[in-house]
């Protein structure tokens, strides 16, 4: 089913819901400093404000023109309420698919975002994820569709999960994304009231969230919707487990090429399945240097494109700091810090529990996971 634009959406035509606009929440701050001390409407740290800033009031236009066209379509069997919407917000539940504190549909996992949405709705046999941008580049956009798809398949096994994305005329690259997709090319918004009203409007504590939905019964609550609980550590312990239990091999890559595996990349990017003591690891990199934490390093599958998967080891060092290696070949290596608060530190403090003894992996059999990494495809 291909759901088509209307001309109201086409042409951003919001006449009706301009006061909707300022129930939603902004985030203003740095652009009203940048106003109040005169900064050039040309200086870079200006311009980067101010396009983000009118991208979240794009995201809310387009939001509200959807609410409408929800109501009218009788394809559409149910639509997620969010912002000023939703009844509550589920700041207290650790896990799964919620409002977050900045009235976002989220999935969480131990308090992390794994995905958000900007909008998500139903039909008979399908969920639909929206993603709205007024950036005219479109590739980083498509690359965080897989991730969103992945999970969703997960969570909603039963259902064909689609994409809506929505652009502004002018955006590149439309003609790239999945198949599951379905493009629409609006108007860019140009309306320098509306922008300026929503940047100085005063906001009133707890004056937010306080728009009614059309009463109708397909306008639905986060917390409402039934789906398949996606426990995000258990399932990476249980992927690690699996992938050790080859009778022959101590890593079983083809256990990696299966579909499900393949989603499962997308949502982690990468899997572990060990690790390697600093001895063995400096026969296959001659200048590590960092001192090790109980010395393990981690090894993993990590996704490096949609068409690469390659052995990537994360260190974690006595002082905590995380660092990712890739050893590239021709003697080039990739050292990068992970960012202390992100989920691969999360992930790392995780498996720092889990490995033991058994988990061990040689030079040897980093060798040949090396030499059949192909496996997986």
């Amino acid at each position: 089913m291909q759901f088509k634009i209307t001309e109201k959406i086409k042409n951003l035509e919001i006449d009706d819901i301009k006061e909707n606009l300022l129930h939603y929440s902004y985030d203003s701050k740095t652009l009203k400093y940048l106003v109040k001390n005169n900064i050039s409407k040309d200086d870079i740290s200006y311009v980067t404000a101010y396009s983000s800033f009118v991208g979240e009031i794009y995201e809310n236009i387009i939001y509200e023109l959807l609410l409408k066209y929800a109501l009218e379509n009788k394809d559409i069997k149910s639509f997620v309420l969010k912002g000023p919407y939703q009844a509550k917000e589920n700041h207290f539940i650790k896990s799964g698919l919620l409002i977050d504190r900045s009235s976002q549909i989220v999935y969480k996992s131990a308090y992390k975002d794994i995905s958000e949405f900007d909008a998500l709705f139903f039909t008979e046999d399908s969920v639909y994820f929206v993603e709205m941008s007024t950036s005219k580049k479109t590739a980083s956009l498509n690359k965080r569709l897989a991730k969103k798809y992945a999970l969703l398949k997960i969570i909603f096994p039963s259902l064909e999960i689609k994409a809506l994305i929505v652009l502004t005329k002018g955006s590149t690259g439309t003609k790239n994304f999945p198949e599951y997709s379905t493009i629409w090319l609006t108007n860019d918004l140009n309306d320098d009231d509306l922008i300026e009203k929503i940047i100085f409007a005063k906001k009133v504590k707890n004056e937010l969230q306080t728009l009614k939905a059309p009463e109708d019964k397909k306008f639905i609550e986060a917390y409402s919707i039934k789906y398949k609980k996606f426990p995000y550590f258990p399932t990476l312990e249980w992927i690690l487990n699996i992938s050790r239990k080859h009778p022959k091999f101590e890593v079983d890559l083809k256990f990696f090429s299966t579909p499900k595996m393949f989603l499962y990349f997308d949502i982690y990017t990468k899997l572990y399945i060990g690790y390697i003591n600093s001895k063995d690891f400096k026969e296959l990199f001659n200048d590590f240097c960092y001192i090790v934490k109980e010395d393990k390093i981690i090894v993993t599958l990590e996704k490096i494109n949609q068409s690469e998967i390659d052995v990537v080891y994360y260190v974690k060092e006595t002082n905590e700091k995380l660092q990712r290696v890739r050893l590239c070949g021709n003697d080039e290596v990739s050292i990068k810090e992970k960012e202390p608060d992100g989920f691969t530190n999360a992930e790392v403090r995780f498996f720092m529990k889990v490995l033991d003894d058994t988990h061990r992996l040689s030079v040897d059999n980093i060798k040949h996971i090396l030499k059949n990494i192909s496996i997986i495809k």
